[in-house]
């Protein structure tokens, strides 16, 4: 029952069973009768049930990018789902076995649960990061505000430690005073969380500046992205859409500052003019006497050793470029990463991998954090870029933040995983970064969804899906902002978690733990 609580609490869904969606699993782990090997089949299958209804969009992905058959394509989906989370089984497995090794009973077992959940999720490594923290940013729950102290791992935290306190009042449900006793406990404890949140939001609402983007998204087509990328053609069209949106976006909104594009948005490398300089004579020609600076998805390349541009290490990159396509700072190269889809692991060793599998790309990997800096008649603008997977990782926007960035930028392209899933469980786990850091974020995609949200949590207008559209998001920001204490220190919390794991394990029981 947990899995499909778990699934369909989770983005796109509305969080309906957050506060209870593991209390099933944990009660069958409560069972006295359970084995660690039954506990970690039981997280497995868990874990195994909500993947496969959550993350579905694999199998798409696997047809779309890897131009696999639907029979493999959907095996593709079977092992991802069999594997990806096996932080459940882990904690289940770990949870039945310190139980049954030190006697743990009644609440001291379901608190102790809580935390190996939340342990074992913090250290296991995922291709995408996940925990149940997100839904509350999803749902506008002003929970979530707390973020920039704990982060979303730690607002995850919470939630497993939620679900502990309620198990155990379902254990407990023949005492009804008791159990209305601690509801009512944790009612309040909630309603207080939720109003402090509202208010902790209002120290961000405070600004001092301001920026106006426009965001273009194109709607590009698979095909024209894939033979874009492969040397095959569809360069000039691709170019042409983006400036023709631009220019018609500008008629509209004459007062925009920066024109955003999203990832790989200009299918060439404008630090190298020997290979694109036709592209970047496009961008001259249709945007040049608009006098609007653009940040844009592009790649970056090595100089060829050969002068052959196919033989020149390529990055995924983002570009601050004047109108007329020349550079105004160095060319962020992205540093995270997609396994299996911008890197192959093993390739370096066995490069004969690549040959096997053409469709996976081989993509250099940049050096880190990086903030470009604007120059504008009103002053310098810092912007801490990070492209589409680099969203999904706490630690990569901390960086930006640390290195001095006010206003984050996120270029994105979802084309390749379907809609309505993915899309916007990218886009929430995104969004989540400005949270910690207190940045506003400009999110630009390629095909949807393109957004914003303020460094206080307001989200900003979204666009559609698979259509082209282009709209201007005002950006208020503050100068030489302060830094979070998320921002700061980080995981911090993981010491208390660790600390009160220690605690409960040393307790000796008492009546109310075998009740």
């Amino acid at each position: 029952m947990s899995s499909v609580l778990i699934a369909t609490t989770y983005v796109p869904f509305p969080p309906w069973a957050l506060l209870f969606c593991f209390v099933p699993l944990w009660l069958w782990l409560n069972e006295p009768q359970r084995t660690g090997r039954g506990a970690f089949f039981g997280g497995w299958l868990t874990q195994f049930v909500f993947t496969l209804i959550g993350n579905h969009w694999i199998a798409h992905t696997a047809k779309e990018f890897g131009y696999f058959p639907w029979p493999l394509a959907i095996l593709v989906l079977l092992l991802f789902a069999a594997f990806i989370h096996l932080h459940v089984p882990m904690a289940s497995y770990l949870s039945v076995v310190l139980r049954n090794r030190l006697n743990l009973r009644g609440a001291r077992f379901f608190f102790v649960m809580a935390l190996v959940f939340s342990l074992v999720e913090r250290i296991w490594p995922m291709i995408f990061p996940y925990n149940m923290g997100y839904t509350l940013l999803w749902a506008q729950w002003p929970v979530y505000q707390w973020a920039d102290v704990i982060g979303f791992s730690g607002l995850s935290s919470i939630i497993f430690l939620i679900n502990a306190w309620i198990a155990w009042m379902w254990v407990q449900r023949h005492d009804t005073k008791r159990v209305l006793r601690h509801a009512g406990v944790l009612a309040f404890l909630l309603g207080g969380f939720t109003l402090a949140g509202l208010w902790h939001a209002r120290t961000w609402q405070h600004t001092d500046a301001e920026v106006k983007a426009l965001v273009v998204q194109a709607n590009i087509g698979n095909l024209e992205k894939a033979y874009a990328e492969q040397g095959r053609g569809f360069l000039f069209g691709i170019t042409s859409k983006f400036v023709e949106l631009t220019q018609k976006g500008l008629s509209e909104h004459p007062d925009a500052d920066l024109v955003v594009w999203p990832e790989t948005a200009f299918p060439d490398s404008p630090d190298r003019p020997e290979f694109s300089q036709s592209r970047l004579d496009q961008i001259a020609a249709g945007l040049g006497p608009l006098e609007k600076p653009l940040l844009i998805g592009a790649y970056s390349k090595d100089p060829s050793p050969t002068g052959r541009a196919r033989d020149a290490l390529t990055y995924n990159a983002v570009f601050l470029l004047d109108s007329r396509g020349k550079p105004l700072d160095q060319p962020y190269r992205k540093t995270d990463l997609l396994m299996f889809g911008e890197y192959l692991p093993l390739s370096e060793t066995f490069p004969i991998l690549l040959e096997w599998l053409p469709f996976i790309s081989n993509f250099g990997r940049g050096q880190g954090p990086m903030v470009l800096n604007w120059q504008r008649p009103t002053g310098e603008v810092r912007l801490g870029p990070q492209i589409c997977y680099e969203g999904l990782f706490p630690d990569f926007s901390r960086g930006l933040a640390l290195k001095g960035a006010e206003v984050l930028v996120n270029v994105t392209n979802d084309s390749w995983f379907g809609t309505p899933f993915e899309p916007r469980q990218h886009m929430n786990k995104t969004l989540a970064r400005a949270i910690e850091v207190r940045r506003p974020l400009v999110r630009s995609t390629n095909t949807g969804i393109s957004t914003a949200i303020l460094a206080d949590g307001t989200q900003l207008q979204r666009s559609p899906s698979d259509q082209e559209w282009t709209g201007l998001y005002r950006i208020p920001y503050k100068q030489n902002p302060p830094l979070t204490f998320y921002t700061r220190y980080g995981h911090w919390d993981w010491l208390l978690l660790c600390l009160a794991l220690l605690l409960l394990l040393k307790m000796r029981g008492n009546k109310e733990d075998h009740a």
